[in-house]
């Protein structure tokens, strides 16, 4: 994390949610980028410290709740060889932990920055929905492994902040920030991975990498000029959360694109919680989740300023198979 990014942003305590943040020690440092450190909070009655590891803030409001599943990767030793490696993933077997973030790194960072990288057309669809080109400051809502900050902070030509909960995802994306490249493990078939090299063309100086939680996000009102979330609404325990947080992040000209397959994650949110997708006698569009979604926004003071309802968007999940969503997106501006 850059001193001067941090500055630029003024970051606030994810608890307490009124105080800004301030630097505390700094461990580990090359310059102004802060390798390992911490974050202080300045209300006397918070007093909360957040860690950087690997160079990413780790803002969340509880810590220990995200830290626990989060550990063997926040520890993983960065020097461990695919040949020890594979044999700890034939120890723990298919669906594993182990296995499942494997899968998860293997099938999204094929995605964004692999030989088809079929996440940069899909970027390209929706960025072209915004009436107006992307301005700065901008933030990448559940950005993964980073390719969308990169592409932001191109186009912006100003500073890109990429948020997500995965910490594995995010040092990824930190490690292409860094250094341009970054191992990953490819899924051959059932739980053989190869190891292949991410590279990443983009300059590295405009781009920072965060660990946040999209309910509470850590940053100021009216902080960004645009806000970009693809692929993540349908995975968020409080999905409405999101909205309220990209009208509350928006400055006054800005605006934001929202992509979603609406394949709601049981295991993430209630049913209850969904934006469409249940209660077809009662919701507008008899449970549609598009017409929901239409529904709420101008109630959360939103304005839909185009849309496509049918982004192709295709992941590879092993060798001899793929998964095809069908995205709906939306350009929306901060409600009149």
């Amino acid at each position: 994390m850059h001193i001067s990014h941090f500055e630029q942003v003024a970051p606030v305590c994810p608890v307490c949610r009124t105080h800004p943040l301030r630097l505390g020690q700094t461990a580990l440092a090359e310059g102004d980028d802060i390798r390992e450190g911490s974050l202080l909070c300045t209300n006397p009655r918070c007093q909360r410290e957040h860690p950087i590891l690997d160079g990413i803030p780790i803002l969340v409001p509880d810590l220990n709740q995200w830290l626990e599943p989060q550990l063997h990767w926040v520890l993983r030793r960065q020097d461990i060889t695919p040949f020890a490696l594979s044999m700890l993933t034939d120890i723990l077997g298919a669906g594993s932990v182990l296995d499942r973030e494997l899968g998860n790194l293997s099938t999204y960072t094929e995605a964004h920055w692999g030989a088809e990288a079929t996440f940069a057309p899909f970027l390209d669809g929706a960025l072209s929905l915004l009436p107006e080109a992307p301005a700065g400051p901008a933030i990448d809502v559940g950005c993964s492994v980073g390719r969308g900050t990169f592409e932001l902070a191109r186009l912006t030509g100003q500073l890109t902040i990429g948020v997500d909960l995965n910490f594995s995802m995010l040092r990824l994306a930190e490690q292409l920030r860094r250094s341009g490249k970054a191992a990953y493990p490819r899924r051959r078939v059932g739980i053989v991975f190869d190891e292949a090299v991410a590279k990443s063309p983009y300059p590295p100086e405009n781009v920072s990498f965060w660990c946040a939680d999209i309910a509470a996000l850590p940053f100021r009102d009216a902080s960004f000029g645009t806000l970009l979330s693809l692929n993540i609404l349908d995975c968020l325990a409080t999905p409405q959360s999101l909205l309220t947080e990209t009208r509350r992040l928006l400055n006054k000209n800005g605006q934001a694109i929202l992509a979603t397959p609406f394949d709601w994650a049981v295991n993430a949110s209630p049913a209850g919680a969904w934006i469409g997708g249940h209660s077809q006698r009662t919701t507008p569009g008899a449970g549609s989740s598009v017409e929901m979604f239409r529904y709420l926004l101008p109630h959360l003071g939103l304005q839909l300023v185009a849309e496509e309802n049918d982004l192709r968007w295709r992941l590879r999940v092993h060798e001899r198979s793929t998964t095809e969503y069908s995205v709906y997106a939306a350009a929306l501006r901060t409600g009149m």
